[in-house]
């Protein structure tokens, strides 16, 4: 009898694997966009163009968010790949040990007389 192979199971493993690789991704190419923003830009007051307390409050608040957002991104696209690649890894060993009692089977030991 052959082995069955959990297809769906090993699809939707590897599918969350990549599921949180690509949200690690997308956390990378959001912080690349953050940090090309330059400073002016953030601490300027956008109606008279000089900076005042209140923007450089609202920048340094709106830079700091931001930045507290993208670690909590990573660290939950880092969980979802772990638990992606735990499925996986599962499934794996669910076959092994579905195929071990064939194999022993397989290995005839000689009778002594």
């Amino acid at each position: 009898m052959r082995l069955q192979r959990d297809w769906l199971g090993r699809t939707m493993a590897l599918l969350t694997m990549w599921l949180g690789v690509g949200l690690m991704l997308l956390t990378f190419w959001l912080a690349y966009r953050m940090f090309q923003t330059p400073p002016q830009q953030l601490l300027n007051n956008p109606d008279s163009g000089s900076p005042d307390l209140n923007s450089i409050a609202v920048g340094v608040w709106a830079s700091v968010r931001g930045l507290l957002l993208l670690v909590l991104m990573t660290i939950v696209g880092g969980m979802i790949a772990n638990r992606g690649i735990t499925l996986y890894m599962n499934v794996r060993k669910a076959e092994y040990e579905e195929m071990a009692p064939r194999r022993m089977e397989k290995v005839q030991v000689p009778e002594e007389n």
